[in-house]
């Protein structure tokens, strides 16, 4: 049997291609160093289901090897040197500028939208008729995510993604966001301004995108000024967002042991705290 996988950076680029399904991690790795590149091991780590599959230990690789199913996706996460602040507009940023094509595959009919009222060609959401321009802005301030109206469903939260799109491309393009979505709650991971999603080792504030090639404090985001700001953990001292909303202890990181991080975090929209 050969199992179907994708490899994807988050900023657009995907690489889709097979593995045989009794594969070892010596044919894995022959894998990404013919489809991504050499040396991709050293420079990135790859994730699938929100866990890192240790590429570096053969007897944790074989331990979660099960992750990679047919259709999985794995994320590569850029090995940097700094910590984990980051902001989902960019992801979402993404899929709304495949949104609009998706819509004009969707069937539609004449009648009337249930949020703008008009009487226009609508599409079919669960109980819902809304029209193309409604049903962008809806799933944008929804956060890429499908909910009734009407129905709320108290079974599930969301509606499937294939239960609306058609497109299979599209709707894996949605479940990826999701999973990036809880990939982000561990404090290692960032994504850098141009899109690019990374991994933090060292959670030193000063770091590089290798992509965009911007020097940032991985934990506010802003560029960095070497004459206003300290390369150290967790902060980089000048009104650092990370440093002034969230106060914490120490704890080994689940995914590092050697890593200690922050025991809690703070939501950057709503500034609650959360334990980790």
């Amino acid at each position: 049997m050969v199992l179907n996988v994708s490899f994807t950076n988050v900023v657009g680029k995907t690489i889709q291609t097979q593995l045989k399904d009794d594969f070892t991690l010596t044919d894995f790795k022959a894998l990404i160093a013919d489809k991504i590149q050499p040396d991709a091991i050293e420079h990135y780590r790859f994730i699938a289901n929100n866990k890192d599959l240790c590429l570096d230990n053969e007897t944790e690789f074989d331990k979660r090897k099960q992750l990679i199913k047919n259709g999985v996706t794995i994320f590569l996460l850029r090995r940097m040197q700094g910590g984990g602040y980051i902001e989902m507009s960019i992801l979402i940023d993404i899929v709304i500028n495949e949104l609009s094509q998706e819509l004009l595959k969707l069937p539609k009919q004449l009648d009337d939208c249930i949020i703008c009222l008009d009487n226009k060609s609508c599409m079919k959401l669960c109980c819902n008729k809304i029209c193309m321009e409604c049903f962008t802005n809806y799933f944008k301030t929804s956060d890429l995510r499908l909910k009734c109206m009407v129905c709320r469903n108290s079974t599930r939260e969301f509606l499937p993604y294939e239960q609306f799109f058609k497109t299979e491309d599209f709707i894996r393009s949605l479940y990826a966001l999701d999973e990036v979505r809880d990939l982000m709650k561990h404090i290692d991971c960032q994504i850098c301004h141009c899109g690019v999603l990374m991994v933090n080792e060292t959670m030193y504030s000063k770091q590089k995108c290798e992509q965009c090639k911007r020097w940032f404090c991985f934990f506010c985001n802003k560029d960095w000024k070497e004459e206003e700001m300290k390369n150290d953990q967790f902060t980089c001292h000048n009104h650092c967002v990370y440093e002034t909303k969230l106060g914490y202890d120490l704890v080994p990181l689940a995914m590092n042991s050697q890593l200690h991080v922050p025991s809690r975090r703070c939501c950057p929209k709503c500034f609650i705290h959360r334990w980790l």
